[in-house]
């Protein structure tokens, strides 16, 4: 699903960040948690069901923690690009072990077995627009009828002038008393990361999982440049 051309390049950039990136995730994400949280909100599933869970963009295992730790019987399979994030995923869902299958390997191959459900986390903005709306497409295959497919992730503005606002208001942030040489360190961590990155916009997304078969698509969380979208089969 990622590019020949670029896959090897995001494989490194996300290695390299792999150590610090829970921290620097959280500390220049103020809606971090509520993304999370969200997301995990729309598994419409009973906490005593058994039920199955592919996580695209797995990272350090925040997600996966919270699915495993509120639904007692989930079992999740999560795919990462990156063997050093899934390495530090291993250590963090130790305690989950009997009921989570770690991957390594491209974000579109995953086995179309039946999963009820599909969740992802600030991941799916790194494919072109094209492999999006294909992996959206295979990701409604691989669920059944009333199955969830949740996305948590950047997007555009629909409208360039608030992109213009969001940059103003970081910057504001950054020359804060609260603000200084940390904010500068992680902005240039996520400049730097700015190159891998393909977010559409949130109309363009619900559209494209429309088209893919999605009876039922919404919004119910957005924070600037940040939205959640739920889509059921």
């Amino acid at each position: 699903m990622v590019s020949s051309r670029k896959g090897p390049a995001l494989r490194r950039e996300f290695d390299r960040e792999a150590p610090a990136y829970d921290r620097t995730a959280r500390a220049s994400m103020p809606g971090y948690s509520d993304l999370h949280r969200t997301l995990l909100g729309g598994i419409p599933y009973s906490p005593t069901r058994e039920f199955r869970v592919l996580e695209l963009g797995v990272g350090t295992g925040t997600l996966t923690a919270l699915i495993l730790e509120q639904f007692r019987h989930a079992h999740v399979t999560g795919i990462d690009l990156s063997q050093r994030m899934i390495a530090r995923a291993r250590t963090k869902l130790r305690p989950f072990r009997d009921r989570v299958t770690l991957i390594d390997g491209d974000l579109g191959q995953f086995e179309e077995g039946t999963y009820d459900a599909v969740v992802s986390a600030l991941a799916i903005h790194h494919l072109s627009d094209p492999e999006k709306w294909r992996l959206f497409r295979r990701v409604y295959r691989a669920l059944p009828r009333g199955g969830y497919f949740g996305d948590a992730d950047d997007h555009l503005p629909e409208d360039p002038l608030f992109d213009q606002r969001y940059a103003q208001i970081a910057s504001a942030a950054q020359r804060s008393p609260r603000g200084g040489q940390e904010w500068t360190r992680l902005q240039e961590v996520w400049h730097e990361h700015e190159q891998f990155d393909h977010p559409s916009t949130l109309l363009a997304e619900t559209a494209a999982l429309e088209r893919a078969g999605f009876p039922h698509v919404g919004v119910p969380w957005r924070f600037f440049g940040q939205a959640v979208v739920w889509a059921y089969k």
